[in-house]
């Protein structure tokens, strides 16, 4: 996927300084050593001046990532290895925070690889103005790059169902270079202020990864802090499905963890809860009618764990 309009260039030299990397992660060693490789040969384009700072918080994991960290070695990279004992993703996010240096900090999924120029458009997009009306004037921005699968491994059709216009990662109707709502921000392949995030860290109250970036997007826009949307800030996710199962857990996880945010800030309940239900209600009623989609079995499925684990408070552990 290439740029749009106002694609940056590649900048001609940019300080080590300017961007640490955090990456929480949790017994994903393989995933984590791809994702470290490609970070290693961004940096050598991104940051020529180098090595690029990554941190990386293990949470409470139990393979063996972390004697794979210390035995872990490369000039491009800058590696910091936190511990902790499985107290969440937000909580690592913010403890990566507080270890790191860089000006921005772009957050990376243990297995979200970043794809050729990546880092170069998180950097370069930082200061962009989006060029369309009422859309506001150049000024720091966060940068929410795309998200897609592996080229590298089979895409199953339960895959394509998921990602990149599905439950797991939404990106349809999303236009190069324009701010997007939070509830389109996700934790990964997210760079920001350091500043915003230590202002408006991440809540630690969500033991899950789910909704814990939305809220904070939340946060941001209240503030007046914009988000952009940049495709060309490419990684992709290094995860198999071929088994519905395993998601929905995740879906009664994200149900629980939008039932914590809506007690917290109550007007989060319609884009959190009222309208995916709405959206069910007529994924339902397109089946009675006859004019389902061959996906829609798997859309009511997420819905219905979802709602489960909204009601129920869903403690499903992780």
């Amino acid at each position: 996927m290439t740029g749009g309009r106002g694609s940056p260039g590649k900048p001609a030299e940019t300080a080590p300084g300017a961007l640490s990397v955090v990456i929480p992660t949790r017994n994903r060693r393989r995933q984590l050593a791809s994702t470290l490789a490609a970070l290693a040969q961004e940096a050598a384009e991104a940051l020529p001046g180098g090595p690029l700072q990554v941190v990386v918080v293990d949470d409470g994991g139990t393979d063996d990532t972390l004697p794979f960290l210390d035995g872990f070695s490369d000039p491009r990279l800058a590696i910091t290895v936190l511990r902790q004992d499985g107290a969440g993703p937000a909580a690592a996010r913010n403890r990566g925070v507080a270890a790191a240096r860089g000006e921005r900090i772009l957050f990376l999924g243990d297995d979200t690889r970043p794809a050729p120029g990546c880092l170069r458009w998180h950097l370069a997009s930082g200061h962009l103005a989006t060029g369309l009306p009422g859309q506001g004037d150049d000024g720091p921005m966060a940068v929410q790059g795309h998200i897609d699968w592996d080229p590298e491994r089979p895409v199953t059709p339960l895959m394509d169902f998921l990602a990149p216009a599905g439950p797991q990662f939404y990106f349809r109707g999303l236009r190069d270079g324009t701010v997007i709502p939070f509830t389109a921000v996700l934790g990964s392949n997210l760079s920001a202020p350091r500043r915003w995030l230590v202002d408006e860290p991440f809540d630690e109250g969500f033991p899950h990864a789910a909704v814990e970036d939305t809220e904070m997007a939340w946060r941001w826009q209240a503030r007046g802090w914009r988000t952009v949307y940049r495709p060309g800030a490419l990684c992709w996710h290094d995860h198999c499905y071929d088994d519905l199962t395993p998601f929905l857990d995740r879906q009664r996880r994200a149900g629980a963890s939008a039932r914590y945010a809506i007690r917290k800030h109550p007007r989060l309940l319609w884009p959190l809860a009222l309208r995916p239900t709405l959206f069910g209600a007529a994924v339902r009623m397109r089946r009675l009618l006859g004019r389902g989609r061959p996906t829609d079995g798997w859309d009511l499925a997420c819905r219905r764990a979802f709602l489960k684990g909204f009601l129920t408070g869903g403690a499903v552990t992780r």
